[in-house]
Order: C-alpha cells, then sequence, then structure tokens
C-alpha cells in the first residue's frame, strides 16, 4: 500500500491550519498516533533491533496506543480546555517524535510518512506564546507559574517556565521573561538543580541589567560567583567578579563596592504595549466609559423589517449596545442545525488566519501578522441551499443587498486564540477584488459558548459582547457618507478556555446606495 494512500483511508490528512486552534484538528493528531503506533509494532518484527532500541520503541508503541484509546474526542475537549495542557501535549508530542526519528532511523516510507503529517515545532511555540499572552492580558487568573486552591495540577514546572520564559526573551519581552526565570529560579532552588539554576541565573542577570535592577544583578552575580568558587573555576570568577564591581559601583559609588546590595523593593520592569488598555480592560470584564459611551438607555425590539416575510413569523430580536456606529446583537437567530453545517463546513478548508492587505493599524501603520491567531475556512451560498438562507436572513435584517456580500467566513479560536484591536474597513478599496467598495457593515454569528475569555471588544466606545450561541453582533463600518467611521475599532479577546467558533459576513457598498442612503448631516 502506498504511504499516501495509507493515510487517506485513516482519514486523518491535517489541513494547512493550526492545529492548536481546531479541535478537529486536535483529535487527527490523536488518530495519527494509533496509525503510527500499529507501523512501529509492524517495524519491530521485521526489522533487526538491538535488545534496547527494541524495548524503547516498544514503549513508545504502547504509549501512542493507550494515548489514541483513551481520548474520544468529547475527553480531549476536555482535556484540552486549560492552556498547560495544550502546551504539554505539543512539547510531550515533539519530545517523542524526535526521540522515535532517531530510534528509526530511515525508518520505512510508511512510518516517514505519518511523521510527515504530525505538527511542527512551530505548534509548540503557538502553545507558548498563547500561555505568555493570557497571562499578560487577564493578570492573576491565567498566572499558571503557582498552584491554585483547586488546581494544583495545571501548574507550569521549573523546566517549562524556563523555556517560555526564553521564548520571551527571544521575543525581547523582557517582562514576560523576568516573569518566568524568577519562578523557574525558586522551583530550581527549592529541588537543589544547581546547574539549571546557574543557567536561569545567567539570564536573570542581563535581565535586571536590561531594565535598570542593579541590584538585582548583582545579588545574582554574587551567587553565580559562589558556585564557580566551588567548582574551582577561577578564571569565571574573575570574570563574574568585575562585573559584580561595576554592578556596586553603579549603585552608590566606590565607598560602597564592598557592600552587598540589598532586595527591599520589587524589580523595576517597563511592559511591552503590547495591549490597548481600554482592549485589556473590556477583555477582562472591567467597565470602561469613554465619552463614546452611550448615556441614554437603550432597548431591546422584535424587528422584521417592515413586516419582511422572512421576519413576520419569526422577527429579529436585537438588542441595542451602542449607537454611535449601530452596534446591535441579535438573539437565537441561527439553529443547531445551520450551527453544526457551517462548522462542518469550514473545517476541511482550514488555514491559518491571515491579515487583508491594505488594513491599517490604529497609528496608521500595516496590521502584522502576529496580531491574529485563529483558523478561518470560508463558506459559500452555493455550496448549500441552508447557507443559502442563512444568507438572506442576514441581508433582510441588516437590510442591505445580498449580492454585495462576501461569503461567510468561519473562524476557530483555540486556547490564546485572539485578534487585536483592527477595523474591517481598509484604506485601499482595491484589496476587495470582485467586490464594489469598501466593507459597509460587519455581521459576526457566534457559534458556540465560550467557558472563559473570547470577548468581541470595542475600545473605543467601552463595549463587550460576549459569545452567546446562536446569536450575532453586527454594526455599521462607515458612515452613512461612505468615509470609515473609526469608533467601530474592535478586537477578539484571548480564549482562556475552551475554543471559540464564530462566522463573520461583510457586506459592501456597491448596490446599497439606495438601502443606506447619505444623510443630511454629514457627520453620520
Amino acid at each position: 500500500m502506498l504511504p499516501h494512500t495509507l493515510l487517506l483511508l485513516t482519514g486523518v490528512i491535517l489541513t494547512n491550519s493550526q492545529t492548536l486552534n481546531s479541535l478537529d484538528e486536535m483529535y487527527k493528531v490523536v488518530e495519527l498516533k494509533s496509525v503510527l503506533s500499529d507501523q512501529l509494532d509492524e517495524y519491530i518484527h521485521t526489522v533487526a533491533l538491538n535488545g534496547k532500541t527494541k524495548e524503547r520503541l516498544q514503549k513508545y508503541i504502547s504509549k501512542l496506543h493507550n494515548e489514541s484509546i483513551s481520548l474520544t474526542k468529547e475527553k480531549l475537549e476536555e482535556e484540552m480546555s486549560h492552556p498547560v495542557r495544550v502546551y504539554r501535549f505539543f512539547s510531550e508530542l515533539m519530545t517523542d517524535l524526535a526521540d522515535i526519528d532517531k530510534l528509526i532511523g530511515e525508518g520505512t516510507d510508511e512510518i516517514n510518512d505519518i511523521m510527515e503529517q504530525f505538527p511542527k515545532d512551530d505548534e509548540l511555540d503557538l502553545a507558548a506564546d498563547a500561555i505568555i499572552r493570557l497571562q499578560e492580558l487577564y493578570g492573576d487568573i491565567a498566572d499558571f507559574t503557582l498552584p491554585r486552591e483547586n488546581n494544583s495540577k495545571d501548574v507550569l514546572t521549573a523546566n517549562e517556565l524556563f523555556d517560555i520564559g526564553s521564548r520571551c526573551m527571544d521575543n525581547n519581552n523582557t517582562c514576560g521573561a523576568l516573569h518566568y526565570m524568577l519562578r523557574a529560579k525558586e522551583l530550581f532552588e527549592a529541588a537543589n538543580d544547581v546547574d539549571s539554576l546557574m543557567m536561569t541565573l545567567e539570564h536573570l542577570v542581563d535581565l535586571m541589567e536590561q531594565e535598570g535592577n542593579f541590584g538585582y544583578a548583582l545579588n545574582y552575580t554574587l551567587l553565580q560567583i559562589e558556585y564557580y568558587e566551588r567548582l574551582g573555576e577561577q578564571e569565571t570568577v574573575e570574570e563574574l567578579k568585575d562585573s559584580a564591581e561595576e554592578y556596586r559601583y553603579t549603585l552608590g559609588g566606590k565607598l560602597q563596592a564592598k557592600k552587598k546590595a540589598t532586595l527591599s523593593e520589587p524589580y523595576n520592569c517597563e511592559p511591552s504595549p503590547y495591549f490597548n488598555f481600554n482592549y485589556q480592560q473590556l477583555c477582562k470584564g472591567e467597565t470602561v466609559i469613554t465619552e463614546h459611551t452611550d448615556k441614554k438607555p437603550l432597548h431591546c425590539h422584535l424587528y422584521t423589517n417592515n413586516n419582511h416575510p422572512l421576519l413576520r413569523l419569526s422577527p429579529a430580536k436585537i438588542e441595542e449596545i451602542n449607537t454611535a456606529f449601530g452596534l446591535n446583537f441579535a438573539h437565537d437567530v441561527l439553529t443547531e442545525r445551520e450551527i453544526e453545517l457551517l462548522k462542518q463546513a469550514a473545517s476541511s478548508k482550514f488555514a491559518a488566519s491571515k491579515i487583508v492587505e491594505g488594513r491599517e493599524d490604529i497609528d496608521g501603520s500595516v496590521i502584522q501578522q502576529q496580531s491574529r491567531s485563529s483558523n478561518t475556512g470560508w463558506v459559500f451560498d452555493e455550496e448549500n441551499k441552508v447557507i443559502q438562507e442563512m444568507s438572506k436572513r442576514v441581508a433582510t435584517i441588516l437590510n442591505l443587498d445580498i449580492e454585495s456580500a462576501e461569503p461567510f467566513q468561519v473562524l476557530s479560536y483555540g486556547i490564546g486564540g485572539f485578534y487585536l484591536p483592527h477595523h474591517d474597513w481598509v484604506v485601499d478599496e482595491d484589496s476587495f477584488p470582485g467586490f464594489g467598495g469598501n466593507r459597509i457593515a460587519t455581521w459576526i454569528f457566534y457559534l458556540n459558548d465560550v467557558k472563559e475569555g473570547g470577548a468581541t471588544v470595542f475600545p473605543h466606545i467601552g463595549a463587550a459582547v460576549w459569545p452567546e450561541k446562536g446569536g450575532a453582533a453586527f454594526w455599521r463600518n462607515l458612515h452613512y457618507n461612505g468615509t470609515p467611521n473609526p469608533l467601530n475599532l474592535h478586537a477578539a479577546c484571548p480564549v482562556l478556555k475552551g475554543y471559540k467558533w464564530v462566522s463573520n459576513k461583510w457586506f459592501h457598498q456597491h448596490r446599497n446606495e439606495f438601502k443606506w442612503p447619505c444623510k443630511l448631516d454629514s457627520k453620520l
């Protein structure tokens, strides 16, 4: 049997997406473990191996097999609902695959093809980035460095802390690196792991110096001196003593050069301006009041669009959120069947989400790819009559022409999945070939309830929309005169637990000139 045919028969070929952001893709990894286990079992019975190699491979065969039969999709969803577990899933996977690769050498075509299907190291990077992002944004509730009263299991180990701290350093995230390295230092000290402690101290000295914490840099240098003196590495000791003298001089001049610095105050650290302040507050569920926050009471109403046939018997349940650009929420606009249809239609097409060219950030700079993490699949009206009816319903509620709409964009966010503040309109309208003009309106279906996190927030107006299965948020992107409205800046908050599914639909200016005509007031 040809190698790729084997994978096609098992149905476990992964899509070109971020595995972390899709439960289906995560489960395919579990299924791949079973396929690999069977092939390795066949391999050790057909190839002459020495005793130790065969014994180690047999352990992996048992481990892979047991993991694949013990995890149903439901169990996997529950297991992968915590950021630390997701990180360990990929960390352990990468370690095991690397070891298996060494043990089998050239292997077989079948085994090599299966190994090639597994996620690559960048998935572990994404999982680590998710932990860093969650801690920076949500603070203490997403601090996985210390045991919780109700959860002592999902706590990062010393080696995991060191690894994540190192990744922060690679990304020039000094504050993040200090957070994780300091906790790693405590755990290495408690375990009397001196070698790992010294590596950690070396990083801490550099990090503390970068942030101007010379007292800490001095004390950690003195700890290093004590260690290397015990080892008798005099050359290293002399270099460290020179560094210590420089730190002492910086702290208080030559008169204090022989004194040991005290650490009576917390260390200084200038956090990176990664998150807009309002964005962070809104994501945490805090109240934000801006000059554009509605002061008058808002209300809910049933909407039929002048008794339109599609809404006459089932009016849209509309809740007003903000009048600055017509931000509303429609309750119960999708059925369970429609939700599953959208998810299934998109899953096989998933690819890592990208940024539309021509879109600018708050300050006018071009938005970079690292500003979001999710999977995207496009679902077209022509694929299914039910999809067509959904599009008609959305167009009717918005009172816009269906021919001006883009296909449904279905998004899956995993742990830490996010999208930083952005606008849906663009500066260069040629970024939308095949559609006339800019995006006039946005519609977002929420396809599931999210366990924690995942709100859609609007920093300029102090509003947050929390995912409600079957509901939808919608708003105007442009003023009635066709110019972009900067107030509709919005963002997807990182998912703290579980997964998040949404589906966007955008409508364009062309064919809607008489649907949304210009107002007498040019500011509207």
